[in-house]
């Protein structure tokens, strides 16, 4: 929504220092947009296994389902 994506620009502008790479939370917010995810708390999971090009390896189906193999660095905890 717009009112989330005004909310989102106002913190990037605050002047907090970070101890995450810089890009983590547009990264998370681009994925939790394009997962139609209405919260970015798994989306930054997402990204920072993205950025750090890693594997992630979730116990939640439903976040492995949502992201529907677009992300093969995804695995599912008790899947081959």
């Amino acid at each position: 929504s717009q009112e989330a994506e005004s909310a989102f620009s106002t913190f990037q502008l605050l002047p907090i220092a970070r101890a995450w790479p810089q890009e983590l939370h547009t990264k998370a917010w681009e994925i939790a947009k394009a997962l139609s995810q209405r919260k970015a708390y798994d989306a930054h999971y997402l990204a920072l296994a993205e950025i750090e090009g890693c594997e992630l390896w979730t116990a939640d189906r439903r976040l492995y389902n949502a992201v529907g193999g677009r992300m093969t660095w995804l695995k599912l905890v008790g899947e081959p």
